[in-house]
């Protein structure tokens, strides 16, 4: 294109597309294509477009070497995505890798394998040693691991979180979450939280937290730093947010101390052990539903595990 404006067009439009789906899943999506392409070049196949006989040998490759069914979807997937926004066909929806892709999701499925929710007592014993310890360390991690909870929040969401996001009244506080992973049109969401005022509240938790590392409310910088050690004792860095590996390390660290073991809980159990109490406590669907940020009944049922008497009421209900 020689007109000028037509070019700038152009230019915007690479930058553009990149937002068609969710930052985190446009990362997984590249680097699955990145790996196809190291193999297809490997063997100075065609990488764009791809030709869907290859694609089958290349997913044949994934079963082999990776055995996983992830793997092969993710590759699926990052291919699918890849060819749609350059504008060409995909040969992934070709009946030939379809049926390649069915197959190997039949060979490779393995029983789901999902972390156990978090229970509350759990989270009482943790504020409990916090509040022992008087570490800046275990203050971060109790405080961190309350949000998750009760906001049913996804780690991506936590580490984002800013001072001057979060609205603290008497009654409760709004955490304001400018990007979501379900939130695809960029509109916000809100979260809204009650002040319980029990030693496991997490708006007086996090308040408890700003005053212990003197932050203030409008705050640009993220809520949660990684933290170095000074001759005074331990404090926030200027910059920077804590990582998932390391929180997870500190998280399943002091589940060992407690007794428990790490292995069934991962950061995640918040959003699935705050969504199973309030299931589990009745409250409705729509604002359960709403306060998670689901977008179907799928994904929000997909973190609930009943608890005994409430799968009991099936059968008693039936007046044997």
């Amino acid at each position: 294109m020689e007109d000028p404006e037509l070019q700038e067009l152009a230019g915007k439009l690479p930058q553009t597309v990149m937002h068609s789906r969710a930052d985190s899943t446009v990362r997984k999506y590249l680097a699955a294509y990145k790996r196809w392409k190291q193999w297809a070049l490997k063997y100075g196949l065609p990488v764009m477009p791809a030709k869907e006989h290859h694609v089958g040998l290349y997913l044949q490759h994934l079963a082999d070497t990776v055995a996983s069914k992830s793997a092969v979807e993710e590759a699926c997937n990052s291919l699918a995505w890849v060819h749609c926004t350059a504008g060409v066909s995909s040969p992934t929806s070709s009946p030939f890798v379809r049926a390649i892709l069915d197959s190997l999701r039949r060979l490779l499925a393995k029983p789901v394998s999902k972390k156990a929710p978090m229970k509350v007592d759990i989270l009482q014993k943790m504020v409990k040693v916090a509040e022992l310890s008087g570490t800046l360390s275990d203050l971060r991690l109790v405080t961190a691991c309350l949000l998750l909870f009760a906001g049913f929040l996804r780690f991506d969401e936590l580490v984002k979180l800013r001072p001057c996001e979060i609205s603290v009244q008497d009654e409760y506080m709004t955490l304001r979450l400018p990007r979501s992973k379900t939130d695809q049109l960029r509109k916000g969401n809100e979260v809204i939280i009650a002040r319980s005022r029990a030693d496991t509240c997490p708006v007086g938790k996090l308040e408890q937290y700003m005053t212990r590392t003197q932050m203030g409310w409008e705050d640009q910088r993220f809520l949660f730093h990684p933290i170095c050690k000074v001759k005074s004792g331990d404090k926030l860095r200027e910059s920077g947010s804590i990582s998932y590996t390391c929180l997870n390390e500190l998280f399943k660290k002091k589940l060992a101390e407690l007794g428990y073991n790490p292995s069934d809980f991962g950061l995640h159990s918040m959003r699935a052990g705050g969504a199973t109490q309030a299931a589990n406590a009745g409250v409705p669907d729509r604002l359960f539903k709403r306060h998670g940020r689901w977008k179907s009944e799928n994904a929000k049922d997909g973190y609930i595990e009943d608890s005994l008497e409430q799968r009991l009421t099936v059968t008693k209900q039936l007046g044997l």
